[in-house]
């Protein structure tokens, strides 16, 4: 069951810090960053699933992208910020919060800074990945995020 690769996106990307790493959300899918704040948790949600928070009167569920990503969870800091974002799920539009270790900046990358995830064979899933960009010498690491939420993934909702 493969399917083809995505195109890697040129544009805006907002970028985000994540146990020491740099990964970027195309900037188009995000409604808005908010500061951490109290997130009710749900029963018997997956690990992933933090809970709901209100954002504006509507119940918004927010996802840890750290273990989402098979990284250790960490406590919240004073740069804990939560990414509401607009993603396609089994055709329609819905809306998520990411928990991320901090928002960096707003920022273009263009097909010169762009290139597909590296093939490291078989046992290593970059399915969530669109491809790796350059910030001087190092890496930003473009997430897929319809692809990491959509009907049937791991993280669907």
């Amino acid at each position: 069951m493969s399917s083809a690769a995505p195109a890697i996106p040129e544009g805006q990307f907002v970028t985000l810090g994540l146990d020491g790493e740099v990964f970027a959300v195309p900037v188009n899918l995000v409604r808005e960053i908010l500061d951490s704040r109290r997130i009710t948790r749900l029963p018997e949600a997956p690990m992933h699933v933090l809970g709901l928070i209100d954002v504006r009167g509507r119940s918004v569920p927010v996802m840890d992208l750290r273990a989402c990503l098979g990284m250790a969870s960490s406590g919240c800091t004073e740069h804990t910020r939560i990414l509401v974002l607009e993603v396609a799920s089994q055709g329609q539009p819905r809306v998520l919060g990411l928990m991320v270790d901090r928002v960096f900046e707003v920022r273009a990358l263009d097909s010169a800074t762009l290139e597909a995830p590296p093939d490291l064979g078989r046992n290593w899933r970059s399915e969530h990945l669109l491809g790796i960009g350059r910030q001087g010498d190092d890496f930003v690491l473009l997430l897929d995020i319809d692809r990491m939420f959509a009907a049937g993934s791991s993280f669907s909702f």
